[in-house]
């Protein structure tokens, strides 16, 4: 149905029907509805007289004052647009607006404005200059008001909002909300934030009253409630960033709040109990007309997931990819909204208006340019600003992801998180502005260890930041929101840039020089971490070459992981300094042997029974936040009635939830039905005593499961075998001694095909069968990366817990390169990033008969769930990669993948194809330069060592697949399209897309 109503029309029945009501109240004076009537009427008189009509916008710069409401209803009565302007702002942009606004006048607050060329016209003066009535009637289609809002270039840009839009906002809204002629809402929001509008016309359209708001007022939680109870509110909005102060200071009050609403930035979950209201989370940006979507939030102690709700007002949301296309349920794509509530565009300016509001199937929508994603219970979950999705190390980055993680950890009250700009993008980093719970006592050093700990449980290296800041409070922007500029600009320059170190010896100077050029910054000292202070992989590579340039000293990547402070680094390579540089990185064989042992106590009763396996109850599932845990926990949920236990690295148990809900909707993950409903999240740490698990929850687990599926397992190319030591090894050993606690639950041990390493340069043979020992494979080993040392050691242990009575199965994984339904990967991994790398230079290296074991996550985890339900399967190993004739190479796996796409990659020397990359810090594979660079054996680095590797024997994984429709993947031209579409980057797509296909959609 059509609008024919504006706002206007809706204040003029109260101004009959309740003309002695008061509409406005400031302190001790306020206004009702009939005296403010005959007021507007006199603006709106003294306008027309001015020739002032539709289509003019009028710039309105006024304090929160009677006056300021008295001047906007005279505009809308005069059939022009106001376009309000905070008194507040600097004269610059008020200039600005005012002249984008190509009115010839002004209309103020006294004093507000001055300006020889316009005409200003006081609002108050106005008011007492008595002047015949005379008005006019604006129609839906008319303009309302111009909000100039923040734009890219610095400048604001206007967005043009007509009636229709915003009578069909307030209508929806006083009508869910019960906002009437008893309401009373006070008026919070500047008047250049859209939101001062809703405010007021929600109160004006209603009959009820509008309260007005002393700045001191406004800022302060306490006062503000205070208020709230003084003056019987009814309805309030607070921005974002005060929600949890007005929550904590109106708990057990004595307010008449019947709502509470918060919009600006995205709520941190808040624990709501005893607020005495509902606290409604409006989402929206000013191109929607103020609110597109809204949900009442959750008390944090439900556990539910954050969102934005759902959308009001008849708006409709729509997640697109670049492409304009609609992503898959749970996937993240940018926020665009239709419907009645749609701004016409921008003021004078048809190019953005046409970027920005675009057109898809027929419908007119709005991109948001805001990153979100479908929950499965339908609601949105706003993610960030597409603007605050950064890369840092070739990995995309939610700041919104971090600031959420921060929020939930003990002490913690608020956090904004920010990333620094610097013009080399590889020095990028993230930056964490926190303030505390009054009762915290950690501080300084002591704060940045505990924080950096405790978000080392949850968040990826890469996504940790490298400085928390305490503040005392934040600075907001003009529309309410945590000003992260001024933060940063107020951290860097508190910060010393040059090198301050003193009283340390020329090596020292010279490696703390190098520190300082790749982390932008001399605020450490000789003990300090490279990695404490902000460094991670990628930089790390770069320190390396620094170093080796500034000091012609031989050094590797491993070595800033070993020695990670000025101190140490220095030593080890004075302590080098005239030797011969080692051919390898060999770790030597007894310290990995001296590591095969399990917990002294360790003891398996006998008394396992067969329906463990066959018909399991209850299964403890780890790693279930990892690529191949997350698809395993579907594939038991799919094939077995049982509750899945899964320890998660998180802070608490809502954390632990939502972790699991995020990675599965990462994935596309989708079970069947309420099967999620039979899945327990645990906060968790394997390697701590009883899997860092409550004690309650470990003695009723350990009583409970049934079996145990071990997936979890540190994943990292770079760092030495001393890093991957607690997670791995220590991790397993934890696991086995919960294993063997109250009864004997058999173990499902998910390891990897590379416990073979390189073994055939010192053994000889072409083939490894399943049962091989791999003792035999220990000299290639002691010189692979530190995964691979860990996960022979961990399969080490596991043997030696089966001659103690384990009932042991054990999975040697090949590469899960992708799911065969989604396309999705694991973006961590190194795979993906060599597709990416060779996809974008259009070049593929010589590698001879390189095999990883590559096939798909979906095969590797069905036959899992399937093969370990055979209780035959225990004392067996399992090769779970291809057999030989579809056991592909690097170079046949790129030949099908030119196939599927139509594309051919030129072939180069394998250090010919490096060297297009290698000096480039935002290549891909950058950070993981030194697998491709580093001697770790006779002069080849890991990669080139994997060459001519072994035949992998898979004939235990076919002899129990026998009889099930479970085959072996074939990577199908259909199936890499859509891992390369996925998951692979726009980079590679856009280039097919110009180079060899007629439309870009098919990516």
């Amino acid at each position: 149905m059509s609008v024919t109503r504006t706002v206007l029309d809706l204040f003029r029945i109260h101004a009959r029907q309740r003309p002695l009501s008061p509409a406005v109240i400031d302190g001790d004076r306020s206004v009702g509805y009939a005296q403010l009537d005959r007021d507007s009427d006199t603006i709106a008189a003294h306008l027309i007289r001015r020739g002032i009509g539709p289509g003019d916008i009028v710039p309105l710069i006024c304090e929160s004052s009677i006056g300021l409401i008295t001047g906007l209803l005279g505009i809308v009565k005069s059939g022009a647009a106001y376009a309000p302007i905070d008194d507040g702002y600097p004269d610059a942009r008020k200039r600005y607006i005012v002249e984008r606004t190509g009115s010839g006048l002004v209309l103020c607050s006294p004093g507000a404005w001055a300006d020889e060329n316009l005409e200003v016209l006081d609002v108050d003066r106005l008011v007492g200059e008595s002047m015949p009535g005379l008005e006019r009637n604006p129609t839906a289609s008319d303009i309302a008001y111009v909000i100039f809002t923040s734009g890219t270039s610095g400048l604001p840009k206007g967005v043009v909002v007509e009636h229709a839009a915003l009578e069909n906002l307030i209508a929806w809204h006083n009508r869910e909300f019960a906002v009437d002629s008893d309401s009373r809402a006070p008026l919070m929001a500047k008047i250049g934030f859209d939101v001062s509008q809703w405010e007021i016309w929600s109160t004006l359209c209603a009959g009820a009253s509008l309260y007005l708001l002393d700045r001191a007022v406004r800022v302060d939680a306490d006062a503000l409630v205070q208020f709230y109870t003084h003056n019987s509110i009814t309805h309030a909005f607070v921005p974002t960033v005060m929600v949890p102060d007005v929550v904590s200071a109106a708990r057990g009050g004595a307010t008449e709040l019947r709502y509470l609403f918060c919009a600006g930035e995205k709520l941190n979950p808040i624990d709501l109990d005893g607020l005495g209201c509902p606290l409604v989370d409006y989402y929206g940006p000013t191109e929607a007309t103020i609110f597109a979507t809204a949900r009442r939030v959750p008390s944090a102690r439900l556990g539910m997931p954050y969102s934005i709700g759902t959308p009001v007002a008849g708006a409709s949301v729509r997640i697109l990819d670049e492409a304009l296309s609609p992503v898959a349920p749970g996937e993240i794509g940018e926020l665009c909204i239709g419907g009645p509530g749609l701004a016409r565009g921008y003021l004078d300016n048809d190019a953005l208006s046409r970027e920005r509001f675009v057109s898809v199937g027929g419908q007119r929508l709005y991109r948001s340019g805001d990153m979100a994603r479908e929950l499965p219970d339908g609601d949105i979950q706003f993610l960030g600003r597409r603007d605050e999705q950064i890369k840092i190390r070739g990995n995309r980055v939610e700041l919104g992801e971090i600031e959420a993680a921060l929020q939930v950890l003990p002490g913690v009250r608020q956090a904004a998180v920010a990333a620094t700009a610097p013009d080399d993008p590889g020095r990028k980093q993230i930056v964490a502005f926190l303030t505390l719970e009054p009762s915290d006592e950690i501080h300084g050093e002591a704060l940045q260890s505990a924080l950096h700990a405790q978000l080392s449980k949850t968040l990826p290296d890469y996504m940790i930041p490298s400085n928390f800041v305490e503040v005392d409070g934040f600075a907001l922007t003009p529309n309410g929101k945590i000003d992260k500029i001024a933060l940063l600009d107020g951290w860097t320059k508190r910060r010393p840039s040059g090198t301050a170190m003193t009283d340390c010896t020329e090596p020292q100077a010279q490696i703390a020089a190098s520190f300082a050029r790749l982390l932008g910054h001399s605020d450490f000292g000789l003990d300090d971490s490279f990695f404490a202070l902000g460094g991670q992989s990628l930089l790390a590579a770069r320190l390396i070459k620094d170093i080796a340039e500034t000091q012609q000293a031989k050094a590797y990547v491993r070595d800033i992981y070993d020695f990670p402070s000025v101190r140490t680094l220095a030593a080890e390579l004075e302590r080098r300094c005239g030797r011969a540089i080692p051919a390898s990185d060999a770790e030597p064989a007894r310290a990995l042997q001296a590591d095969v042992h399990l917990i002294e106590g360790t003891q398996f009763a006998p008394g396992y029974i067969a329906s463990q396996l066959t018909a399991p109850r209850h299964v403890l599932l780890t790693g279930a936040a990892g690529f191949v845990g997350a698809h395993l926990l579907c594939e038991l949920l799919a094939s077995t009635a049982a509750t899945i236990h899964c320890p998660v690295r998180a802070p608490d148990d809502r954390a632990a939830g939502e972790r699991l809900r995020s990675v599965l909707a990462k994935y596309l993950l989708e079970p069947d039905g309420d099967s999620l409903l039979r899945v327990r999240a645990y906060p968790a740490d394997l390697a701590e005593p009883r899997l860092g698990l409550g004690a309650y929850d470990h003695d009723y687990l350990a009583e409970a499961v049934d079996v145990v599926y071990h997936s979890a397992s540190a994943v990292n190319f770079i760092q030495p075998y001393s890093y991957m030591r607690r997670d791995n090894v220590q991790g397993l050993r934890e696991i086995l001694a919960f294993c063997a606690r109250c009864r004997t639950k058999p173990l499902a041990l998910l390891s990897t095909i590379s416990v073979y390493s390189w073994g055939h340069l010192h053994t000889g043979k072409q083939v490894m069968r399943e049962d091989d020992d791999i003792d035999q494979n220990l000299p290639a080993v002691t010189t692979d990366i530190g995964y691979v040392r860990s996960k022979w050691v961990m399969e080490k242990i596991a043997d030696l817990a089966v001659t103690l009575g384990l009932p042991l199965m054990t999975f040697r994984l090949g590469y899960a390169t992708f799911n065969r339904r989604t396309g999705c990967c694991a973006d961590y991994q190194w795979w993906s990033r060599l597709v990416r790398t060779c996809l974008s230079h259009g070049t593929l290296p010589e590698l001879h008969d390189l095999r990883e074991g590559l096939t798909t996550v979906d095969y590797m985890t069905r036959a899992i769930a399937h093969i370990s339900r055979n209780p035959e399967a225990l004392g067996k190993k399992f090769n779970l990669i291809h057999s030989d004739g579809n056991n592909l190479t690097l170079l046949e796996f790129f030949e099908k993948l030119e196939a599927a796409t139509g594309r051919r990659l030129r072939r180069l020397s394998y250090r010919d194809w490096r060297a297009q990359w290698e000096n480039d810090p935002d290549a891909p594979l950058y950070p993981l330069l030194s697998l491709f660079k580093d001697s770790m054996y006779d002069g080849l680095s890991t990669v080139e060592l994997y060459q001519n590797t072994y035949r992998w024997d898979c004939s235990n994984v076919h002899e129990f697949l026998r009889g099930s429709d479970i085959a072996e993947p074939c990577f199908n031209e259909e199936e890499l399209l859509r891992y390369v579409r996925r998951s692979i980057g726009q980079v590679s797509i856009e280039s097919f897309a110009s180079s060899h296909f007629e439309s870009p959609r098919l990516f």
